[in-house]
């Protein structure tokens, strides 16, 4: 495990350093600071490798505890994905709000200890084994509980933790989704041209989030850089997107 500074930590972490990140995603070099009136003090970011919404929110959802988190946060149902042939570019994107490449890689369970042990501002965890969708959609089925399961025990884990309920921020965004259908091999990719491919459910809990469900607003995968940069208390003049709209509580 690689720490890559003492601001922003990604688990497992192989390609990254902290002067990358802030080059690409805000302005300065400067140690990241909190804004005064935000009380998010450590921020978890967990980027599945491409889940359909509707497998995880919503009537059909399989996953009843990623479910719940969104139910206690902000649902924006309209996240647009652009790039839905390369996890690297899409990841890259979510991370410096622009298309880039970098590998990472993640386990959900080694967030409470590293929260614990070093108290990171920022924690991005990668979950890759939703890519067992291109062999068995079973398979992915039983990856999607597995990753409820691991979300359910860290949100458990979080909310009754009497210094981390306060100030922690969960944030779940898939880097795409997967195709509208199940191919004839048993298969399910993420293709261009699909519905559910290109639109995610993104899901905001934390202390300074509003709470509720917009189906209508379309944000995007570029919008989250600047959203990050804001919960860290610096710009993201680099990113081409926006902080999201009415994600914030008015007095945050």
């Amino acid at each position: 495990m690689k720490t890559c500074s003492s601001a922003i930590v990604v688990v497992s972490c192989v390609e990254m350093n902290r002067r990358e990140f802030v080059k690409a995603t805000v302005a300065g070099i400067g140690m990241l600071r909190h804004p005064v009136h935000l009380a998010t003090r450590h921020v978890i970011l967990i980027v599945p490798a491409g889940l359909r919404k509707s497998d995880y929110i919503g009537k059909d959802s399989r996953a009843p505890h990623i479910a719940g988190l969104a139910q206690e946060g902000f649902v924006f149902e309209q996240d647009h994905c652009e790039h839905v042939s390369s996890h690297e570019i899409a990841f890259a994107e979510l991370l410096q709000g622009h298309a880039g490449r970098g590998t990472y890689l993640d386990q959900i369970s080694e967030i409470p200890t590293m929260l614990m042990q070093r108290e990171p501002q920022m924690i991005v965890c990668r979950v890759r084994e939703q890519e067992i969708a291109h062999e068995s959609y079973e398979e992915y089925l039983c990856s999607i509980k597995r990753i409820d399961d691991a979300i359910g025990g860290l949100f458990d884990w979080v909310t009754h933790d009497p210094q981390f309920s306060r100030n922690t921020a969960i944030i779940f965004r898939p880097e795409f989704g997967r195709d509208d259908v199940v191919n004839e091999h048993g298969q399910l990719h993420h293709s261009y041209g699909f519905y559910s491919t290109h639109r995610v459910a993104t899901i905001f809990w934390g202390p300074d989030f509003n709470r509720g469900i917009d189906r209508e607003t379309v944000i995007s995968t570029a919008d989250m850089a600047p959203t990050l940069a804001k919960l860290c208390g610096v710009g993201a003049i680099y990113a081409q997107g926006r902080v999201v709209p009415d994600l914030f509580r008015t007095d945050s």
